[in-house]
């Protein structure tokens, strides 16, 4: 089943997320900013984050107030003169109200984006739900919360599911609750390291992630490169989802791993590239092979006299290049192997069919 086709666009194109999360630092007009950046990449969707407090903690955990410096624009660079300071869980300051959501929302749609959001809460996947979100994204962290993944499910709306720091029998156990609901679903294989290193990437999960579950898999990278996204695209991966940022030096907990724009769209065009040259598995002559088949391909002729009566065999004939249409090609040769000549044959001469019975 095509999950891609069926729930996110039917053309053939990779699916690509930009996610720009948490990227925006809190800053609405960063984030239309970030969304137009990811509309002139190629994104097919752009990717938030949202998280309520109240729903996300438990009743009297404190909120740290992280001290870490955020950047206020791609421009804004911190120096000596500003400390990096801290970063804490959930930063109240790269929330965004429901509010400013539904204004990028409809930004995103006038674009041709879907907008895509990550719940981390109850309260925040209600907000997708009373909004009628045409998919939902889950976090790693998420996929093998079982519990949180029954509510998800029993809301029937497609379901886009990373599975960082999953293992295969947790993530056949968030296949079954889905399943069960009759709620679609498609993972994405990941690994949760910000940036993740070239070594625990284990891209061979992806065929292994097909194969069990007869499903589009896709690729969520969490790194600063592109040989993990190429490498998942000739995997078959359909679907990509890609940390974005204005620039690497802002300051804010997710931008040094994630792409400048710019890359991002080079990385587009590469993996779509790489999907086109995988073609299909349908191995035959192709017309565009036909050139240089006809400069190098060989004909049968025989290797010495044959005289009338005789087996045509291995030691009287051989191939060789002709420069002539006439002729029998290698691939026939057991069409003429073991038969018998009906006339006299001198040498070189270019076997034909008419030869022999």
């Amino acid at each position: 089943m095509s999950f891609k086709k069926q729930y996110l666009a039917k053309e053939d194109e990779l699916y690509f997320i930009a996610e720009i999360g948490i990227n925006h630092n809190g800053l609405f007009d960063l984030a239309i900013n970030m969304i137009d950046k990811s509309k002139e990449a190629g994104a097919k969707a752009v990717k938030f984050q949202k998280r309520n407090p109240e729903y996300l903690l438990l009743d009297g955990v404190k909120i740290e107030e992280p001290t870490g410096y955020l950047s206020k624009n791609e421009n804004d660079f911190p120096d000596e003169s500003k400390a990096f300071g801290t970063w804490d869980y959930p930063d109240l300051r790269l929330e965004l109200s429901d509010e400013q959501h539904l204004e990028l929302w409809d930004h995103a749609t006038k674009q041709g984006l879907d907008y895509i959001i990550s719940p981390w809460d109850e309260d925040s996947l209600d907000f997708l739900v009373k909004n009628k979100a045409k998919v939902i994204k889950i976090a790693s962290i998420d996929t093998n919360n079982f519990w949180f993944m029954e509510l998800v499910a029993s809301k029937k709306i497609p379901v886009i599911a990373s599975v960082g720091m999953c293992n295969w029998a947790e993530i056949n156990n968030t296949w079954q609750i889905f399943n069960k609901a009759s709620c679609p679903l498609m993972f994405l294989h990941c690994t949760s390291a910000y940036p993740s290193e070239l070594e625990d990437k284990n891209l061979r999960c992806i065929p292994i992630l097909q194969n069990l579950f007869n499903q589009d898999v896709g690729f969520s990278g969490h790194g600063v490169g592109d040989t993990g996204t190429l490498g998942a695209v000739a995997l078959g991966a359909e679907v990509i989802e890609k940390h974005v940022t204005l620039s690497r030096k802002m300051s804010g907990p997710d931008q040094n791993a994630s792409l400048e724009f710019n890359e991002f769209k080079e990385l587009i065009v590469d993996s779509n590239k790489i999907k086109i040259a995988l073609g299909d598995t349908n191995k035959v002559f192709l017309d565009s092979e036909s050139v240089l088949h006809s400069v190098l391909s060989k004909r049968i002729i025989t290797s010495k006299e044959i005289k009338k009566g005789d087996k045509l065999n291995f030691s009287n004939l051989r191939t060789v290049v002709t420069k002539k249409e006439e002729g029998i090609l290698p691939n026939k040769y057991y069409e003429v192997e073991g038969r018998t000549a009906l006339l006299d044959l001198e040498k070189n001469h270019i076997i034909s069919y008419k030869d022999f019975v």
